[in-house]
């Protein structure tokens, strides 16, 4: 009676040990191919598809032998704890990536929308974290933003300003719900396509600013990590 005890007692570490380490198993491979294949958190390598399918299949062809063949589970029980692990897996999963997943807002905003002949024009360039952990970037210049200014024509339009700049990359960290703020002023002189006698004429005028990619050896206005635009109206009166 007593080796009968202990044997049942054996059995029924045995079964629990078996079920936590199939748990563990979906669990994970039910993280990674979210994280690798939906998320995209990681670029995957060229194997992976192949590796992550075996797996899937070798863990339920050993977990079938014991737990359906060896009459240790119903193949409806089989099914919700499968089923109910991966529920678990993927709500898990999907709350890290929204804790750890950067989400910003750039925004170039100015003190008024008209101005006049000569009026400074005050700009407001800010980077705002709205993720729930601090998160970093590296920027190709160390200002981090890049502002260029364009007078409207009727077809297209053409730079008239843009902000000094010094290509030294550097890295910024920014706080859950802090900004990162850049103030700029434009006395409505030219800084580009300069031409003797020229000045700055009426009309509709746009706001670009950027901050550019430090992985990027294109011009700094192509490859940014982030951009946005405002308009604003010079009038003559």
């Amino acid at each position: 009676m007593l080796k009968e005890n202990v044997r049942k007692m054996a059995n029924k570490t045995k079964f629990r040990l078996y079920t936590l380490l199939f748990c563990v198993i979906v669990f994970v491979l039910t993280a990674v191919g979210l994280a690798f294949l939906y998320y995209e958190m990681l670029p995957p390598p060229f194997w992976f598809v192949f590796a992550y399918l075996v797996a899937w299949i070798l863990v339920f062809g050993v977990a079938f032998d014991f737990f359906i063949i060896g009459a240790k589970l119903s193949k409806k029980k089989f099914l919700l704890l499968t089923f109910g692990v991966i529920i678990i897996s993927i709500t898990a999963t999907h709350s890290v990536w929204a804790i750890v997943t950067p989400r910003w807002s750039f925004s170039v905003t100015t003190d008024k929308n008209t101005y006049r002949l000569g009026e400074e024009v005050k700009i407001t360039v800010s980077l705002k974290n709205l993720g729930f952990v601090t998160h970093s970037f590296k920027s190709r210049v160390i200002e981090p933003v890049f502002i260029i200014i364009e007078y409207e024509y009727t077809d297209h339009t053409i730079p008239v300003w843009c902000s000094s700049v010094h290509e030294i990359i550097t890295g910024f960290s920014i706080k859950p719900n802090q900004s990162l703020e850049r103030n700029f002023v434009w006395n409505q002189t030219k800084s580009v396509n300069i031409e003797f006698g020229e000045e700055i004429e009426p009309g509709g005028y746009y706001i670009k600013t950027f901050i550019p990619s430090a992985d990027s050896t294109m011009p700094i206005t192509v490859d940014n990590l982030f951009w946005a635009w405002a308009s604003i109206n010079i009038t003559s009166t």
